[in-house]
This record gives C-alpha cells, structure tokens and sequence, in this order.
C-alpha cells in the first residue's frame, strides 16, 4: 500500500480465501476489496504473500501480496491513485520485480470500485459464512457436472436445493468451488455459475 495515503481507512487485519496460501495481512479497505475480487478471479490460482523487493531509494512502498496468476506472477499494488513514474522509475521498478520472477499489477480505487465487479464481489463475500448442507452441495455439483454452466435461475431448477440458491452459489464461490459470472451484470438470477 501506497504510505502517501494516510486517509484510506484501515481494514480488518487478515484476509484469507482457500486461494490464499497464508493469512493476508491487510491494512486497508480497498486492498481487502481488491483480494476479495482476486480470490473470485478465475485467473488467479493463489494468492500468496512474501516480502516485497527492495525498491531502495523509492518512497513508496509496496505490500508483498503476490497474486499467481495463469500468465504469471504479480506483485499486487494497490493505491487511491497510480504514482506518477518516469520512465527511468519504470523501468527500475520492472528490473527489480523481473529479478524477483514477478511484474507489478497496480489496482488504484477508481479501478477497484468499478461497477459491477465492485458490488458483486462484495454481495458474494457477504454470504461467505452461509451453510451450504451436503446434500445441497451434492445436487449443486451434479447439476452443474450434467448440464454445465448455467443460470443460477436454471441451477435452482435443475439442483432443486433446500436453502437460498443465491446464497449457496456465493458461500460455493468463496470456497474457490463454483465460479460466478460478475464482470459484466449485477449479482442475481440470471448470473452464470460454472463448477471450478
């Protein structure tokens, strides 16, 4: 996290998801929001945490949360604003991240809170404590393994589960075991589910 910006308001102190190797030091609201979407991202397949390179003589500082992505490694920076960085820091900072095996994803807070990603990941994230019984897991996986990626309308329809179909596919999806589609429309009946 960028150390200019004092006025972000702290977060609860770690972030965990079955993504996460270990438990995620965060100390603000938009890096908790920014891994609560990275752990939802088909893309990611773990989050980890490791000290972050020396920059030396840079002021900013950046927290050590790598994000293992299927194109690569990424040293994730998240800021209220993206620096501004000369073509000499840029480069500078590549070398140090290339000679740690990593490259840099900068989230600032226009792009963390982009609509719809930003209100979806927090409504799934809300049911992540939701009991989802055995047997609703079940006929989830079935139906999904049968007929493949469907609407969570036409997954209530074909798992016929128990409890709250919306709430079940969210607490599935915070689980890393069912992937939802919220990049392009609000959370809801028609959103897409796929088994992961």
């Amino acid at each position: 996290m960028d150390s200019n910006h004092p006025h972000l308001r702290a977060a609860p102190a770690f972030f965990t998801s079955p993504k996460c190797k270990v438990a995620i030091p965060v100390h603000h609201f938009l890096t908790r929001d920014a891994l609560a979407q990275a752990s939802l991202d088909h893309s990611v397949r773990a989050i980890g945490y490791r000290k972050a390179p020396d920059l030396y003589d840079r002021q900013e500082r950046l927290d050590g949360i790598v994000l293992n992505r299927i194109d690569g490694d990424f040293l994730l920076s998240v800021c209220r604003t993206r620096p501004q960085r000369s073509d000499w820091e840029l480069a500078h900072l590549s070398g140090v991240l290339e000679s740690n095996g990593l490259r840099l994803l900068e989230r600032d807070a226009v792009d963390i809170r982009r609509e719809p990603l930003f209100s979806n990941a927090r409504a799934v994230w809300s049911h992540e404590r939701y009991h989802v019984s055995v047997n609703d897991r079940l006929k989830i996986a079935a139906a999904l393994a049968e007929d493949g990626p469907q609407s969570i309308l036409e997954l209530e329809e074909n798992a016929r589960p128990s409890n709250d179909i919306l709430a079940a596919v969210c607490a599935l999806a915070c689980e890393d075991l069912v992937e939802l589609s919220i990049y392009e429309a609000p959370l809801g009946p028609r959103t897409i589910v796929c088994s992961r």
